[in-house]
């Protein structure tokens, strides 16, 4: 997604994990967020988050493996509902104050072939609806708009 918005204050923004509530699903409560802000290198964070539609709350913990200033932040699940999550924000800076930002997702649910007819029954389209999600309340962010 292209934002209008400078590359150094959207990669600010990603390193403060604090602003996830803002650009996350209307489904999607945090109950918790716990770490050290801005993130760096090694950093571990704590959210408990509760995901419509499932009925409880779920418990992530992400270290942050990998930054290069103003171009990546990475996250990886230490402990989450998946069985693999690693989470790279890629910012690309468009010039004129504009930033491109992509994000790619690398994941396995639990339980073997069981997680992966799940996968390609319901998590990948739920997973793709939420980022699209997410894009549009990240633009909303960086425009300055309250409303979706």
């Amino acid at each position: 997604m292209d934002l209008d918005a400078p590359i150094d204050e959207v990669y600010a923004f990603h390193l403060d994990t604090r602003n996830a509530p803002l650009i996350s699903p209307a489904g999607a409560t945090f109950l918790a967020i716990e770490g050290d802000f801005p993130v760096t290198v090694g950093s571990e964070v704590r959210l408990r988050v509760r995901q419509s539609p499932i009925p409880f709350a779920q418990t992530w913990l992400i270290r942050i493996p990998e930054l290069r200033p103003s171009t990546l932040v990475v996250d990886e699940a230490v402990k989450s509902p998946f069985a693999q999550w690693r989470h790279e924000h890629r910012f690309e800076d468009l010039g004129s104050g504009r930033t491109r930002m992509t994000d790619h997702i690398t994941y396995r649910l639990p339980f073997g072939p069981i997680g992966r007819l799940v996968d390609r029954l319901i998590a990948r389209k739920q997973l793709e609806t939420m980022f699209a999600d997410r894009h549009v309340r990240t633009q909303a962010h960086f425009l300055g708009s309250t409303t979706l």
